[in-house]
């Protein structure tokens, strides 16, 4: 599709199945604001189509039929990896009815058709190094656009819709759509196993993928790349110079590896110094806690800095980001409890987000965590078990939340539970009200509950918080 035919899209109506996915209700968002036409399915009523209704956004329909798209009849229909391909009645009437179909990385690479584009790619911390970049090129006055996979809490909003020459995007990898676009600057924040289904040469081919993207991006402008990632600087090392001025890499500082941007830690000031080429810039405080978010942090500076932004500029950015939701996003945090909701799902993410928690010191940490896909708790057995069995403090382990796929013989929440076999570890099975019940039960002052999956299991945080009378009486008697 031409640029000008993306240009003619302001005017078609617009169909997404599936709009409920985050990275979808961007698009529709974005689209919608440029003045098309959006409707929408998916499979049940969400926040995020909440959320897209009040934005005005009224033609969604749960869960998907034949009768939502043809009351429509749109010009162009939208899906994405998550939306089975031949078992989806809208797809296949789309197809009938010889419609535009267009796969989300598609459409967006309409979007960004025109602008100098940041990719962030990586299997772990897309989202939060895109908001910090959003951030700081926000609070240095360079109005960018933006679609990222969570909501930026200082707008509320996961599309940032501007006016200046700048668009940062995430850089997917699970389905390989990274590959697809030129970006100005593209960067690699870490890469690890996951999203295996798509991937059945394991972590060799998702090596491949990742080389494939950073030649593709080194070609054209520049790579950031977290040299402190073991399997990225074992990809970047071998395959390029690092005296290359198109590579800029980045790390906390270790002496035997020291890398263009790095930071090191002011326990005194409780901030971060951050350091270019080995000259002290600034010291920076974030509101987040945990080193990967310093890792994240670094990944910005280094994207601002290539652009040309001021370090004070960038301090300034870095220090008002507030973060994003379900990204350790605290829902409340009383003289009582602690909650924080947090999307983490990979073994990876689950530790470093354990970690941060525990900077907070609480009296007692509370972890829940929903696994994500029965494929996913298949293909990290191994790591979720140790990523758990190191963990001393309480962790309730709740029924896999299954997006799409089914269910798969001797995988299961229970069954990881019991692998484990540790006292402080507990399997709570049933819907999401259950498990509230009996948390709330469980709960006592001074605890953090820390909630963790990428499915349903957002909705528990505000159901603790919600008979807040109920558990004040539980904090007398403990």
């Amino acid at each position: 599709m031409k640029a000008s035919q993306a240009q003619s899209l302001k005017t078609k109506k617009i169909h997404f199945i599936g709009i409920g996915g985050i990275g979808m209700s961007a698009l529709a968002r974005y689209f919608h604001a440029q003045g098309s036409f959006i409707s929408g399915s998916d499979k049940e009523l969400t926040n995020t189509i909440t959320d897209l209704n009040k934005a005005g956004i009224k033609n969604i329909w749960t869960p998907h039929s034949k009768q939502n798209i043809e009351k429509i009849n749109p010009d162009y229909v939208i899906y994405s990896t998550a939306v089975t391909l031949n078992n989806n009645e809208e797809l296949n009437w789309a197809k009938e009815n010889k419609k535009n179909i267009l796969h989300r990385s598609d459409l967006l690479e309409l979007a960004i058709r025109g602008k100098k584009t940041i990719a962030v790619s990586g299997t772990h911390g897309k989202t939060s190094t895109s908001a910090m970049i959003t951030e700081i090129l926000l609070t240095s006055g360079l109005d960018p656009s933006a679609i990222l996979g969570g909501i930026l809490l200082s707008k509320n909003s996961n599309t940032i819709i501007g006016n200046g020459e700048y668009f940062v995007i995430e850089a997917d990898e699970s389905d390989k759509s990274l590959l697809k676009g030129n970006p100005k600057i593209a960067v690699i924040t870490n890469i690890e196993a996951d999203h295996l289904e798509n991937y059945p040469g394991g972590i060799e081919e998702i090596k491949n993928t990742f080389l494939e993207f950073a030649k593709k991006a080194i070609s054209k402008k520049n790579l950031v790349v977290c040299l402190q990632d073991k399997i990225t600087r074992e990809i970047i090392t071998k395959n390029f110079k690092l005296d290359d001025h198109k590579i800029i890499t980045y790390g906390i500082y270790q002496k035997s590896e020291p890398t263009t941007i790095y930071a090191k830690h002011e326990p005194e000031k409780n901030s971060w110094g951050i350091y270019l080429k080995g000259q002290f810039q600034t010291s920076i405080k974030l509101k987040n806690p945990g080193e990967h978010n310093v890792l994240n942090a670094l990944a910005a500076f280094s994207v601002s800095n290539l652009l040309g932004i001021s370090t004070e500029k960038i301090k300034v950015g870095l220090e008002n980001y507030t973060g994003v939701k379900r990204r350790f996003h605290i829902l409340a945090q009383t003289n009582e409890i602690t909650v924080i909701d947090d999307y983490a799902h990979h073994p990876t993410e689950i530790s470093a987000t354990i970690q941060a928690a525990k900077e907070l010191k609480p009296k007692r940490l509370i972890v829940v965590l929903q696994p994500h896909q029965p494929r996913r708790l298949k293909d990290l057995w191994k790591e979720f078990k140790e990523t758990l069995t190191k963990e001393e403090n309480p962790i309730f382990v709740t029924d896999t939340y299954i997006a799409r796929g089914n269910e798969i013989e001797g995988i299961s929440s229970e069954g990881l539970v019991k692998e484990i076999n540790k006292p402080n570890i507990t399997y709570l099975t049933g819907s999401i009200n259950k498990v509230a019940e009996y948390l709330q039960s469980y709960i006592k002052a001074g605890d953090l509950i820390l909630i963790m999956g990428a499915g349903d299991i957002t909705n528990l945080g505000p159901k603790l918080l919600k008979p807040h009378q109920i558990l004040a009486s539980n904090f007398g008697n403990n």
